[in-house]
């Protein structure tokens, strides 16, 4: 984020002294990881979040924040915040609610606020001791002893204290003063050992603030930032892409038109061609369906709480963010007045679909009756672009012959049973969750995947009874995930199954965080698992 929109929380250096801030409110918020629970509402009062768990997803204004253990997230009245989602780890958050205003009326006509425009953000500091404060100053506030009370407010100026000093800090600004640069000079020629000079800190220690604070590379920043900007002559200048290659940048039009493809996922012409197209995807598994038809939604969910992809790649194509709101959403399609909607009938209800109905027509697909070729089919023909999609399925299709034949003299008759380990469970993942392995590849299902539809739980013991003569094992990257699969492999009742022993158990990379398999139900997410299973058994 950069300075420009960091004003809303920016406070002039001459209203320090004239500031006071009050504790209004303290709650501890925990997310168990058992369902799908968040919690998203329109704030009134200045909020911090401080962030206890590595897994803690908080979005703002339906943008992601990038969070670790100890970030506090800083927001302002009016801001809509999501906190929790869909996650097999505990999220535990500190929510601390707060006013703030000025002693003289000298000051009075400055805005204590710190409101600037109408730009809307958040900042996101992170502190060594902002949980053990955070932790503080819950547990005397629930204590609601008048002392107690007035140490929670104490504890809360400290960290207050902690935010400003991390603000003042001039290395803490390196970063934000670098990437306001590259929003600048995107088109100069760019060097880590200029930026440095720029930021006043050595190279190593701006790469790694950087990357810290941002989530991405400076390079990365910088190629982000000049495919934004060639995306938008694309589309309003008429000029030629070689010049537009010039302008932004990149030193030919043959490297543009590569580094286009590889992190767009399409050709500039194909871009150009689709850009004109205003689609709203309310869900996230609808960006699943858009993109192998070459379509970048206009407005979009980009709060992915398992992979940064989405916004990575699309953050500067989707012009209005979408959240889980109704209230919000609504406020938003309105605003953005796209062509049409796209959504899942499993969340959104006939009433409100009504209402979305007024701003634009809506599809709603079927999501947990019909498969995801239908879904695609069903969303070209509402797009006009029935053609695109049955040459896409064709290429699908000649793809799984091709891995279904490599793969055949290997795995012949076999049995196959798919485990995943995801968060304190063991799970067999089911026919529809796997139908890139039992239906496109034709692989035989072990007797325990039979009737299981997306996954259940399943206990070590079982196994031992398994008719599967190959394990595929999928881990999820969390440290609950890694921590019991080290447990399985050294537990004697795994190492001493026949799958095991005969070393028929296949790795298959799983996600970051625990991902609901119907979320990846898509004809985007199946074509990326049969790319990655096309090694699995050579």
């Amino acid at each position: 984020m950069s300075d420009k929109l960091d004003d809303r929380n920016r406070i002039g250096d001459g209203l320090w002294d004239s500031l006071w801030f009050k504790l209004i409110h303290v709650e501890k918020v925990v997310f168990n990881g058992e369902d799908w629970k968040f919690r998203q509402d329109r704030i009134e009062r200045h909020r911090l979040i401080v962030c206890a768990d590595d897994t803690c997803r908080v979005v703002v204004d339906g943008v992601r924040i990038a969070v670790a253990p100890g970030s506090v997230v800083a927001c302002i009245p009016g801001q809509w915040i999501e906190m929790g989602g869909p996650s097999k780890a505990e999220q535990t958050m500190y929510v601390l609610d707060y006013e703030r205003g000025c002693w003289d009326r000298g000051s009075a006509g400055q805005n204590p606020n710190g409101k600037a425009g109408n730009e809307s953000g958040a900042r996101e500091y992170r502190l060594a001791c902002s949980i053990r404060m955070g932790e503080t100053i819950h547990r005397c506030w629930e204590r609601s002893e008048s002392a107690e009370r007035m140490r929670a407010q104490a504890v809360f100026h400290e960290l207050l204290a902690g935010v400003a000093e991390k603000r003042e800090r001039p290395d803490a600004d390196a970063p934000d003063l670098v990437k306001e640069a590259i929003n600048r000079r995107y088109g100069d020629e760019l060097s880590i050992e200029e930026l440095a000079d720029l930021s006043g800190v050595n190279r190593y220690h701006l790469m790694r603030s950087f990357k810290e604070r941002y989530g991405k590379s400076i390079i990365e920043y910088i190629t982000e930032v000049r495919l934004l900007q060639a995306k938008r002559l694309m589309l309003e200048s008429g000029l030629p892409i070689a010049e537009i290659a010039g302008r932004v940048g990149f030193r030919s039009e043959a490297y543009f038109r590569t580094v286009f493809k590889k992190e767009v996922g399409i050709t500039p012409a194909v871009y150009l061609r689709n850009g004109q197209r205003k689609v709203a995807a309310y869900s996230w598994p609808v960006l699943g369906q858009l993109l192998p038809l070459n379509v970048i939604p206009h407005a979009a969910p980009l709060d992915h709480y398992w992979t940064d992809e989405f916004s990575r790649k699309y953050g500067g194509d989707v012009a209005v963010p979408l959240g889980h709101h109704y209230e919000f959403n609504r406020s938003a399609l309105r605003r953005a007045r796209p062509d049409c909607i796209i959504g899942l009938d499993s969340t959104i209800v006939p009433e409100e679909a009504e209402r979305l109905g007024e701003i634009a027509p809506v599809l709603l697909l079927p999501w947990m009756k019909a498969d995801w070729r239908s879904h695609l089919r069903m969303v070209a023909d509402f797009l006009g672009m029935v053609e695109d999609a049955e040459t896409w399925l064709e290429r699908y299709e000649r793809k799984a012959a091709s891995v279904r034949e490599r793969i055949s003299g290997v795995v012949r008759d076999d049995k196959v049973l798919v485990l995943k380990v995801a968060g304190d469970e063991l799970q067999i993942w089911g026919r529809r969750a796997m139908s890139v392995l039992y239906d496109d590849l034709g692989l035989a299902p072990a007797a325990l995947a039979e009737g299981v539809d997306w996954y259940e739980p399943v206990e070590l013991e079982r196994l031992s009874e398994c008719d599967a003569d190959r394990f595929v094992v999928s881990v999820n990257g969390d440290v609950r995930s890694q921590s019991l699969w080290e447990k399985l492999q050294a537990d004697k009742r795994w190492s001493g199954l026949i799958q095991v022993r005969k070393e028929a158990v296949h790795s298959l990379r799983g996600h970051s965080a625990w991902v609901y398999p119907w979320l990846e139900h898509s004809a985007l997410y199946q074509e990326r698992l049969l790319d990655r299973v096309s090694h699995l058994f050579l």
